[in-house]
């Protein structure tokens, strides 16, 4: 199966590597990385990496997982929520966060305008610790001290 995993990956963090494993445990891993543009509306734009680092980043850690660079996933800058979702046929799921799970029925429904399959919509849910959810959002506000 063919899977798609979208975010920012910005300060890699322990929901990012849940999530992740959840999308490799369904198959081929399409993964959407927001271009810097797409990010200017984030809290705290200015503490987040930019798209080249946060692709090295991403590309050190699968790879200290055991994961092959275009043998087990790939990495596609995305320019909007949508990202190549609607580009690519050959697509079996998109695995979300509850947050974000809106935008996979918004996909599937262009799809379906394009007489293509429905992605499977595979929630993963939020990790938390004692101080709450584990999110980019929270370290960036550490690190700006909000």
């Amino acid at each position: 199966m063919i899977v798609i995993a979208s975010g920012t990956f910005d300060h890699l963090h322990e929901g990012h590597h849940f999530f992740l494993e959840q999308a490799f445990k369904i198959g081929y891993v399409l993964i959407g990385l927001c271009s810097d543009e797409m990010i200017a509306d984030k809290q705290h734009p200015e503490k987040i990496y930019p798209y080249e680092k946060r692709k090295k980043d991403l590309k050190e850690y699968l790879t200290s997982k055991g994961y092959s660079y275009r043998k087990d996933y790939t990495i596609k800058k995305i320019r909007n929520k949508i990202g190549f979702a609607d580009n690519i046929e050959d697509i079996d799921a998109i695995v979300v966060t509850p947050e974000v799970k809106e935008n996979a029925e918004e996909i599937n429904e262009i799809r379906r305008e394009k007489g293509w399959k429905d992605l499977q919509i595979v929630e993963v849910p939020l990790l938390k610790d004692e101080k709450g959810i584990i999110s980019s959002t929270r370290i960036r506000r550490a690190l700006t001290g909000d």
